[in-house]
């Protein structure tokens, strides 16, 4: 007799083995991919080295698996390129987005990523402009990647597109144990390049800021270029000694070294430019980036005026930046704008922020240097912008008779491949010409010319901005330096700017009497000697303006 046999279904047994199929059944499809081979060429068809990522479902792919000489940059999730690479993606539609520094034209192309196959693509990149056939020559004054592999800062210069790539060797922040006399081997070891891009490892940041800081309650950060020994002192702290000395000292022990401030509104860039610190200031710096602007903060200075309002608000650090440095002009100081992009700290690439300087004849980097030290440049995060006052350029001075029955002739050249706000025209500080170019489309890129006359009656400067945003609603912008005018043979003086400066070295002054900072108090004495020093110079300032300007 044959009996039936009995079977128990346990429905937790069930509902297992289907959600563990079913995670299977995912985990195949998950792993379903493809690969995409992509070569980037000139115009002859030559590798072309450059900045790439793929966008695939919101992710951004950025680690090919071949060749090994790619360079990942995590915080910008893209990579640079010796101009070619493979990669493996999930099956399905995707974007190459292909990038080289400002002057070429970017590429995005739509890919369809295939199950076990390979997908192959070459991409053609055209350059829009070429800025060295013009006598300008391009660098990043904030680089924090590749620092201790020249191969990878060559790869860098290459991709994005820059004439110079000066990386810093060393970063300070007044914590070391020791700061360094000499230079580390990999430095010494680089030898002059007949071609760009220029590497040079004899740079320095010394940064003392903190994300706590209340206004005016961080030191700032300053840059060393082209030192001939590295900047050592055997005694320092996170507040002492001021940014104006550790800088004064590098001049006294490199004649050549060319020094660029961070930011303007740094609380104690005030002090250093009035004394002799710096040659350049950041106007197109490290809080502009491909999808937002960072606010400003960690102790920078102000607000100090009612009219001024709080850094986090939108596009206020883009005008404390501007005002800061048009104060400082007007004081009779003169520096000359730059550019920086921190990549290695900031999610964007080398030269994403920059400056081009002007090289008269053949190119070396002892004259590329002499331009930056001079203010024959420019700043920009995008457009190309070229100033001209009687054949002078930007770094220049012009002496004019106000009796003259002749104006000064100003041209302007702009060149862009991004929708442009407007051109202003700047003398001492304020916008006396402003053309809107809103309506202007760059199809793909656009040249526009302007003629101004002007009739100075006062000593001061002329500089150009063109505004853009970049993201929609944050601003941007391209900006000369100063070309510089005496008129009548008077000195450069403002009183109101004088004033508020003061009134920003008066609460410096507080916050070192008050705060309990140093650990000596020979270290504050020293300081507040320093600042002092700079606070007398300003009243120098407003009391010339009241003197020779009574106006």
């Amino acid at each position: 007799m044959m009996h039936a046999k009995t079977f128990c279904f346990d429905p937790h047994l069930i509902a297992t083995t289907t959600l563990l199929a079913l995670a299977i059944q995912i985990g195949a499809l998950a792993e379903e991919t493809g690969k995409l081979a992509v070569n980037i060429v000139d115009a002859g068809g030559a590798p072309l080295p450059c900045r790439a990522w793929i966008s695939h479902n919101g992710k951004n792919y950025f680690k090919p698996q071949h060749p090994h000489s790619v360079t990942p940059y995590e915080r910008d999730q893209s990579f640079s390129c010796d101009g070619e690479f493979e990669i493996e993606l999930p099956v399905g539609p995707a974007v190459l987005y292909v990038e080289k520094g400002k002057e070429w034209l970017p590429r995005s192309i739509p890919v369809e990523i295939r199950s076990s196959a390979s997908t192959r693509v070459t991409v053609p990149l055209k350059p829009w402009i070429d800025m060295e056939s013009k006598g300008y020559y391009s660098t990043d004054l904030h680089i924090h990647f590749g620092n201790d592999n020249p191969q990878v800062l060559q790869q860098l210069g290459k991709a994005d597109d820059l004439d110079v790539v000066p990386a810093f060797t060393y970063w300070l922040r007044g914590t070391e144990a020791n700061w360094e006399t000499r230079w580390p081997a990999h430095s010494r070891a680089i030898a002059p390049q007949n071609s760009p891009p220029h590497i040079t490892l004899n740079n320095i940041e010394i940064e003392r800021i903190s994300s706590r800081a209340r206004p005016g309650g961080s030191i700032g950060a300053s840059f060393l270029f082209n030192l001939e020994a590295p900047l050592s002192t055997t005694s320092y702290s996170p507040h002492y000694p001021t940014d104006t000395d550790l800088c004064l000292l590098a001049r006294a022990t490199s004649p050549h070294v060319v020094i660029d401030t961070d930011k303007p509104s740094w609380a104690e860039t005030v002090v250093g430019a009035i004394l002799g610190a710096y040659d350049t200031v950041q106007i197109c710096h490290n809080h502009y980036h491909r999808k937002q602007t960072l606010a400003g903060g960690w102790g920078m200075i102000g607000p100090l005026n009612n009219d001024e309002r709080s850094l986090a608000e939108k596009d206020e650090l883009f005008h404390r930046t501007n005002q800061h440095y048009y104060s400082f002009l007007n004081c009779g100081i003169r520096l000359g704008v730059s550019g920086g992009s921190a990549i290695g700290v900031m999610p964007v690439p080398a030269g994403y922020n920059r400056v081009y300087a002007s090289v008269d004849g053949p190119f070396t980097l002892q004259k590329f240097w002499q331009s930056i030290r001079k203010g024959r440049s420019f700043a920009t995060s995008g457009p190309m912008l070229l100033l001209e006052i009687d054949s002078k350029k930007p770094g220049d001075h012009i002496a004019y008779d106000s009796n003259s029955e002749h104006g000064l002739g100003i041209q302007t050249r702009i060149h862009t491949r991004d929708p442009l706000l407007s051109l202003e025209l700047i003398h001492n500080g304020n916008v006396i010409r402003q053309v809107p170019l809103n309506n202007q489309v760059p199809n793909p890129s656009l040249q526009l010319d302007f003629a101004f006359q002007h009739n100075p009656t006062r000593s001061g400067w002329y500089a150009a901005r063109v505004t853009y945003e970049s993201p929609a609603d944050q601003l941007r912008q391209a900006h000369t330096s100063p070309i510089y005018i005496t008129v009548d043979n008077r000195p450069t003086a403002f009183k109101e700017d004088a004033r508020y400066l003061t009134k920003w070295i008066d609460t410096l002054i507080e916050i070192a009497k008050t705060r309990n900072r140093f650990p000596r108090e020979n270290q504050r004495a020293e300081v507040l000697t320093t600042y002092d020093r700079a606070r007398n110079a300003y009243r120098r300032v407003a009391q010339i303006a009241n003197d020779v300007w009574p106006d």
